[in-house]
């Protein structure tokens, strides 16, 4: 007697989304998409943009009907990160992506950038990224199960002139969500960091720019002129969205993944550069275990 063929898989329901900001390009872009593809999405915006009758949630009201939903939320105020949460699972029984996108960058070199922009920025890359995480854990290990979506950049892998404490911020909650996903993995909860350039990551979210007075910062002027150039091109949001969408549908995501190849050049470059640098003192590291007579 042979064996019965095997049964394919249920089809997977469709997910739910919590998006920290869907004001921004990068959010509203994704939101529509998950909308689009018959997901439910709950949007995170500030008391204002919910009260705006011509702002960017018209287009996600008109597609997501009874999917769609409107929370307010501001992910430096833990009280509204976890109301955000508790309003997304009573209306739709569950969240699957959380997907901090929510943002800003204070650019400027590091002598002459305000003390408050920059605790300013690590309250909005930093802080912000851990109170919607610290969060949402509760409620996705109740469910067992879920994915945490946290937007960086390769500010998160490499330094960049004029936006040191914004590479300080992404490089930070990189390292939190790293430890974080060894933590929750008995949970089933994922977690991924999506790196994009910078015209999705800083120049699409809001700008803080502080000019330099000093002669010889050649490299913030070349960067300053890129900010005043603006919004960022259709087709590299189109490739954040598509991988955040991709990503965000497997059993297995990445832990850490990197949009468009002249970002995984400059990554695979400054690896390089790691490796030489190890090897180069590679004798001088290893002179700290030598024991002493």
């Amino acid at each position: 007697m042979s064996d019965p063929p095997p049964q394919p898989e249920p089809p997977r329901p469709p997910r739910v989304w919590l998006i920290t900001s869907a004001s921004n390009p990068l959010g509203h872009a994704i939101a529509l998409a998950a909308l689009q593809a018959g997901e439910s999405v709950a949007a995170g915006c500030t008391r204002e943009e919910i009260n705006a009758d011509d702002g960017p949630m018209r287009e996600l009201k008109m597609n997501g009907g009874d999917r769609f939903a409107v929370v307010e939320l501001d992910t430096r105020n833990v009280a509204l990160c976890q109301s955000a949460l508790a309003e997304t699972v009573h209306t739709f029984q569950r969240v699957d992506v959380v997907l901090n996108c929510s943002s800003q960058s204070y650019i400027g070199t590091l002598e002459e950038l305000p003390h408050t922009h920059i605790l300013a920025q690590f309250e909005a890359t930093y802080f912000g990224p851990v109170n919607m995480m610290r969060s949402a854990v509760p409620f996705l290990r109740r469910q067992r199960g879920g994915h945490i979506v946290n937007v960086t950049g390769l500010t998160g892998h490499m330094g960049t002139p004029g936006l040191s404490v914004r590479c300080a911020g992404d490089h930070a909650v990189e390292g939190f969500s790293d430890a974080l996903a060894y933590e929750i993995a008995p949970f089933n909860i994922k977690v991924t960091i999506v790196q994009p350039p910078l015209e999705v990551n800083v120049l699409s979210s809001r700008i803080h720019l502080t000019p330099t007075q000093e002669k010889g910062y050649t490299t913030f002027e070349s960067l300053s002129r890129i900010v005043e150039a603006a919004p960022p091109p259709k087709e590299v949001l189109e490739e954040t969205v598509l991988i955040v969408m991709h990503i965000a549908a497997l059993e297995n995501p990445p832990g850490r993944i990197i949009v468009g190849a002249e970002g995984i050049v400059q990554v695979k470059d400054r690896l390089k550069t790691v490796s030489e640098e190890l090897e180069e003192f590679l004798g001088a590291s290893l002179g700290a275990d030598i024991p002493k007579e």
